[in-house]
């Protein structure tokens, strides 16, 4: 199968022949008119924010990207992040950091809350809405104490947030 640049169809941006500006917003653009908004440059997965909800984030979806092996099996998605950084701290027992970063209104803080539901699902209590609630619902307390109006979100952040989600040896998150 070719790939022609600009189709939409790459999954790892890092695997074209040219890795430039125009050539990287390029597939960008193509991915996102086709409803793709994930994509995958090296380890890093770019999320373009589609201001709308989708339906690409249901048990389905939470089952599919549970412990992927092998990134290239699926389509690039938040869930696969979600997913390697819990595995990697349940086989090593070491610390995980996800770094979240973009513009005002990019969906930083919805990226974040998608992660911990699939954390959450990942460690075996998807059924415990009310620990996923209480873990998200804090975002918005600390947010009160930073966020102002831009044009682009009606609360953006004026700090970085970290959040350090706890778990048993086993794996279980317990907060």
């Amino acid at each position: 199968m070719v790939l022609k640049i600009g189709s939409g169809d790459i999954d790892d941006l890092s695997t074209l022949n040219v890795l430039d500006e125009e050539s990287l917003l390029r597939e960008l653009r193509a991915r996102y008119k086709k409803g793709v908004i994930y994509t995958y440059i090296g380890d890093v997965l770019i999320a373009i924010n589609p201001f709308k909800q989708l339906n690409i984030y249901e048990k389905q979806q939470h089952d599919l990207y549970k412990d992927v092996r092998c990134r290239h099996q699926l389509t690039p998605h938040i869930f696969w992040v979600a997913d390697q950084a819990y595995r990697k701290l349940c086989l090593s027992k070491k610390a995980q950091c996800i770094a979240v970063s973009g513009e005002s209104g990019a969906g930083k803080t919805e990226s974040t809350k998608l992660m911990v539901s699939h954390i959450i699902h990942c460690s075996g209590d998807a059924g415990d809405r009310e620990l996923q609630n209480r873990i998200i619902e804090t975002s918005p307390l600390l947010e009160a104490f930073g966020n102002a109006q831009t044009c682009m979100n009606q609360n953006s952040s004026r700090f970085g947030k970290y959040l350090q989600l706890n778990f048993t040896n086993t794996g279980r998150i317990v907060g």
